[in-house]
């Protein structure tokens, strides 16, 4: 698989094939790392952020080409700003998860091409404040997007998912799918906007959001079993944070985040 570790804004590519171009522009305010796919490959990027960083990201799929991208962040504070442009019959499947103090993170999808089609798996546990901000833009007839935002909030934990997608008129037969959810086990509060702004009529277009905790029905099974009230508790948040993974290696090191909290 390729790979590409980011330790605050150094960009270090351990293995990158001819399946990928890459660009780093550091001429700009904030470094931007431009990647472009060519072939179907794909890629895991490691953040590990020790300090305050400004980083951009942007991915380019061209036509007929699938990319499956798993991303992993650490560490404190960090503001985040990433880009994926789908050309025609192009086809993502991003999974990412945070274990960051504080981020700020822009996420923007354009659906360029008839047939692109984005599935977007986002898990993170919040230990601070985070902001999501993610916009799609269906600028195509016949594309689809598939978001799913997990969050668990923790100690001093508050999530914000402000999730929008766009489909203008003429742009027929798109699928645009949102599910959003957030386990509060603070008093923090924990926001979820689910926007759909669809001006046309031929679109399967469908949003959720739910916000809150594990029900005493899920907890009281697993007590009854003998279980713990901690450890029933853990086995819910893996449950919860690590459906949807389908790559062991990156299963078992979110994992072990989920475990340091705790042990």
């Amino acid at each position: 698989m390729n790979k590409i570790e980011i330790v605050n804004d150094n960009i270090n590519i351990i293995n990158l094939n001819n399946d990928i171009t890459c660009i780093i522009d550091e001429n700009s305010l904030v470094k931007t790392l431009k990647l472009k796919i060519l072939k179907d490959t794909s890629l895991f990027i490691n953040y590990n952020f020790d300090n305050l960083t400004k980083l951009e990201v942007i991915f380019e799929l061209n036509e007929f080409t699938n990319l499956k991208l798993y991303e992993i962040k650490t560490g404190v504070e960090s503001k985040i700003r990433t880009k994926y442009l789908l050309e025609k019959e192009s086809n993502l499947n991003v999974l990412k998860f945070n274990d960051v103090d504080t981020i700020n993170e822009n996420v923007v999808v354009n659906l360029n091409g008839k047939n692109s089609k984005i599935n977007y798996i986002f898990k993170t546990i919040s230990t601070s404040k985070e902001k999501y901000d993610l916009t799609i833009y269906h600028n195509y007839s016949n594309t689809e997007s598939y978001i799913k935002n997990n969050g668990v909030a923790i100690k001093d934990g508050k999530i914000k998912f402000n999730v929008s997608s766009f489909v203008e008129k003429g742009n027929k037969e798109c699928n645009v799918n949102q599910v959003n959810r957030i386990i509060n086990l603070t008093d923090n509060k924990c926001e979820i906007y689910p926007n759909l702004y669809i001006d046309e009529y031929d679109v399967n277009a469908a949003h959720s959001a739910l916000i809150g905790k594990f029900s005493d029905t899920e907890m009281f099974y697993l007590q009854s079993r003998g279980i713990n009230e901690k450890d029933a508790l853990m086995l819910l948040i893996k449950g919860f944070i690590l459906s949807d993974i389908d790559l062991e290696d990156i299963k078992e090191m979110i994992s072990k985040k989920i475990q340091e909290y705790w042990r």
